[in-house]
């Protein structure tokens, strides 16, 4: 008995409107049949990859610090270069900073370096990880980024790979 005067009391501020309109009478709902709203972002479910918007910041964070980290300590690639010296004119005190290209618009610094199952698969995906590296070394390489004052010279793939990756 409390139960049904507990469940009759908590409509008591709610307005009903009806314009006696019923579902058997709406008009059918159209859908897309490729629209995937819950599917995540494009290409972290196995479809093809690419740079923009389909691989979430996080993920780019990782690939970044790794990339950065690659300026001033031996880089972790799977064939790094065996002759490999840091390309910045000072390593320890001179490094390149997410600042240098991003301004302050976004500090990937402050985001932590996280390995994320999407970075597994897109780690393994050749044509992305090209397309990536060669964006961030043309952006390195810019004048119209900070970075390239803290360069010795132009960075190239093989500054970081024994051979270069663009041409296997």
């Amino acid at each position: 008995m409390l139960l049904a005067v507990v469940l009759a009391g908590c409509d008591q501020n709610v307005t009903r409107v009806s314009g006696a309109e019923r579902f058997e009478d709406a008009p059918p709902i159209k859908v897309d049949p490729a629209a995937r709203p819950l599917a995540g972002a494009p290409g972290l479910s196995g479809d093809a990859t690419g740079m923009d918007g389909k691989v979430p910041p996080f993920v780019k964070v990782f690939f970044m610090h790794q990339f950065v980290e690659a300026l001033y300590s031996v880089p972790k690639n799977k064939h790094p270069n065996p002759k490999w010296q840091s390309p910045l004119k000072d390593p320890d005190n001179g490094r390149v900073w997410c600042t240098d290209c991003h301004g302050d618009k976004f500090d990937f610094a402050k985001m932590p370096k996280q390995r994320f199952p999407q970075v597994d698969m897109l780690e393994k995906d050749h044509d992305f990880m090209v397309d990536l590296m060669t964006k961030w070394v043309a952006r390195l390489n810019s004048d119209d980024y900070g970075a390239k004052a803290k360069l010795k010279g132009p960075v190239q793939c093989t500054t970081c790979h024994e051979t270069d990756p663009r041409d296997q």
